[in-house]
Formats: structure tokens, C-alpha cells, sequence
């Protein structure tokens, strides 16, 4: 009679520890990894090569004739100014990625504080931390983000900080459900009873239990908060004149929908490879750093 695999045991760290190689093996077969990364790798090297790529000045006005559809002199046309929407576009690739990193890493750490001090105090501080996120969490994102660039005033700057904090419920609740768990392990028990303080078990134990799932939302939420840069500075609030960012971009040209169709089709679809990359990219990382993900045959 043939041995069956003994059940999943998630307590038992060492028995499910992925081998480095097995490890890279799989990220190595991901068609997801791969596809979403090489989206993500070109935007990085656009951004990183903008003052390279971009044949004329972003702002610069009357670069070519007024509404001028895609030629060779102009790739993707002209806008209402005169402008190179070429150049604009590719600019505009700093400016969404700049938003996406500052605004994912103001919710990110933000929530991952709230979730951590909540889960492992436990008592009335677990009460008021989640009572908070809880509030928040009736208002929807964006209208959480409006209500503080109206506050703050329309800018890119307040534009990033709003996307920030209206996130931060999100990373908290994911923060918060993972430290419940892993404070009822038999490990974490264990370190508590041997008189482990604090700073040892948030940091050698919680931590690295929760930096796995934090990624794969990160991750996930960089196109979000990428999204909601983009609507603010849609309605004005985010990026002002001239600066060369999407959504603004597309907020001018809407005007020119019917004459000039390529003032709004090019920065669109900027947006949908830059979500659909991250996008990409998130699915393929929760593959592989699911523990269910885990339990093949050895």
C-alpha cells in the first residue's frame, strides 16, 4: 500500500520551508511573474531614461502644429498647445510611478504599524485602532482621497499623501488578520512563554510572517493607488498644469474626443499597461508566496 503525504501542518515551519532553489524554481515558471515584470521593468527603464527618450520638452509650447494627429515628427501627436504628447507621455511615466511609490508606501506603513499595534496589544488599544479603521473603512477610498486634497489643496504632493492615507484601512485590516493568527500559533505561544519580550517577537517572529502577504497587496494596490492619483488629477485636484501627467492629460483632451481622438487614446492606455502590469505582477506573486501554493509532492 502506497505511503500518503502527511496532512499540512501550517505550525511546522521547518517541514514546509521551500528550498532557495525550489523556490526560484517556481518564480521561474510563472508566466505571470514574467509577464507582469517585463511590463513593470520597461516602465522603470522609461522613467529612468525619460530626458533620453522624449525627442522635445514636455511642456514646451507649440513643439508642433496645434492638434496635429501621429506623424513621424510627432509619434503620438500634438495636443491643444502644441505639445508632444510623445514626450508628455513618456515624462508622465515618473510622475505616476513617483505617485505609486510614495502613496503604497504611505499606507503600507502606516497600516502595517496599525495592524501590528492592534493584533499584538490586544485590549482597548486593539478597540480604538480597528474602531478607526472600521470608520474609515464605511467612506470609499476616493472620497476619502477628495475630501483631503480639498482640505489640503490641489497638488500632486497633497495628491500622494491623500492616496496614502486612504489606504491605509485597507493595509491595517490585512496587517491586523495575519498578526491574529500567528500570535494563536504554537510557536509564537512558545516564544511568549520562555519570556521573549516584545521587540524580539514583533521583529523575529510577526514580521517575517507578514511581509509575504504585504507584498502581494502592495503590489496589487500600486495600480490602485495609481488609478486614484490619476482621477484627482482628472478633476483637478491631483497634478496642475503643465505638468505631464496622465490623468491630467486626459482631463484637457476630453474637450477634443471628436477632433483630436489621440489626446486621450495615448495617456489611456499608459494606464491600462502600467495597472494591468502591476496587476499582472501581483497575481503571479501571491502564486508563489501562498503557503497552499506550497504543498506539492516532495
Amino acid at each position: 500500500m502506497a505511503a500518503t503525504a502527511p496532512p499540512y501542518d501550517p505550525t511546522n515551519v521547518a517541514a514546509e520551508e521551500l528550498p532557495r532553489t525550489r523556490w526560484w524554481r517556481r518564480t521561474a515558471r510563472n508566466r505571470s511573474i514574467w509577464l507582469g515584470g517585463v511590463l513593470i521593468a520597461v516602465l522603470a527603464i522609461v522613467a529612468l531614461l525619460a530626458p533620453v527618450l522624449a525627442p522635445y520638452d514636455p511642456t514646451k509650447l507649440a513643439a508642433g502644429k496645434r492638434l496635429s494627429p501621429p506623424s513621424w515628427e510627432h509619434a503620438f501627436g500634438t495636443d491643444e498647445f502644441g505639445r508632444d504628447i510623445f514626450s508628455r507621455v513618456i515624462h508622465g511615466t515618473q510622475l505616476t510611478l513617483y505617485v505609486g511609490v510614495v502613496a503604497v508606501g504611505i499606507g503600507l506603513l502606516a497600516g502595517a504599524a496599525i495592524g501590528i499595534g492592534a493584533g499584538y496589544a490586544g485590549g482597548w488599544v486593539q478597540a480604538v485602532l480597528m474602531r478607526g479603521v472600521d470608520f474609515l473603512y464605511t467612506f470609499p477610498d476616493i472620497l476619502i482621497a477628495l475630501g483631503l486634497v480639498a482640505f489640503l489643496g490641489p497638488s500632486l504632493t497633497n495628491a500622494m499623501v491623500a492616496v496614502g492615507i486612504s489606504v491605509v484601512p485597507y493595509y491595517a485590516r490585512v496587517t491586523y488578520s495575519v498578526v491574529l493568527v500567528e500570535r494563536n500559533k504554537p510557536y509564537f505561544e512558545a516564544a511568549t512563554a520562555i519570556g521573549a519580550g516584545w521587540p524580539r517577537l514583533v521583529v523575529r517572529h510577526l514580521l517575517p510572517n507578514i511581509v509575504p502577504p504585504l507584498i502581494v497587496v502592495a503590489t496589487l494596490g500600486f495600480s490602485a493607488a495609481v488609478l486614484s492619483a490619476a482621477a484627482l488629477s482628472f478633476l483637478g485636484l491631483g497634478a496642475q498644469p503643465p505638468a505631464p501627467e496622465w490623468g491630467k492629460m486626459l482631463a484637457d483632451g476630453r474637450n477634443y474626443i471628436a477632433r483630436a481622438p489621440w489626446i486621450l487614446v495615448f495617456p489611456g492606455l499608459a494606464i491600462v499597461v502600467t495597472v494591468l502590469g502591476f496587476n499582472i505582477l501581483g497575481d503571479g506573486i501571491r502564486d508563489v508566496l501562498d503557503p497552499r501554493q506550497r504543498r506539492e509532492v516532495r
